[in-house]
Parts: structure tokens; sequence; C-alpha cells
């Protein structure tokens, strides 16, 4: 989808469809996905695409997302993005590989 703003209803949407028989994981899940796909959104380049993944397996959500960006860093440990994510989700990592993409990945467990 399109890296835009516009496009962050329809994951968050996506994001509680995939958690909704864990109502525990719903809420931190969407906060997650929502702020770690903002982030990237924020740091795309024009006209990129936002590509996300989630894979549900049993209690837990792994969600994968990376978009075409102009950040050579990752967002500073110590920023809002990462408290925020670091607290909904159990696992979180965010990185930029040599093709200059932004990836983040975290897990979510009930």
């Amino acid at each position: 989808m399109a890296a835009l703003p516009a496009s962050l209803s329809t994951i968050r949407a996506v994001a509680g469809a995939i958690a909704r028989s864990t109502p525990s994981l719903a809420v931190d899940l969407v906060v997650a996905v929502d702020e770690a796909c903002t982030t990237l959104i924020t740091r795309a380049r024009e006209h990129a695409v936002l590509a996300c993944r989630f894979v549900r397996d049993g209690d837990c959500v792994r969600f994968r997302a990376q978009v075409r960006s102009t950040a050579v860093t990752v967002p500073d440990h110590r920023s809002l993005y990462w408290r925020v994510v670091s607290a909904m989700a159990d696992t979180v990592a965010t990185w930029v590989d040599g093709d200059g993409l932004l990836h983040v990945e975290l897990r979510c467990r009930a």
C-alpha cells in the first residue's frame, strides 16, 4: 500500500481483526503496529510502498513492515516511537538494510 497517513486506518483495521479473538492482545498489537507504521511513513521516500505482513501463531502475532526510506539510521531508542512500541510489544527490532529499506519487526503475545 502507499506509504501515506491515509493507509494507517487500513493497517489498524487489519491488526484489530487479526487479534480480535484475543482481546488482551488486540489493544497492544493495534497500538504497536500503528506507531511502527507511522514512523515508517514519516521516514518513507516520496511515492514509496509500505509492505506489511502479519503472522498469527496461537496467542502470538508477529508483524513485519518495510518501506524505502531516506533514513540511514533507525529511530533512536530514546524516542517516543521506541518507548511506545517497546511498551506494547514483547520484542521489537528496527534496522536499515543495504538497499535503503527501513524495517520494523515486532511480536506481541497475549
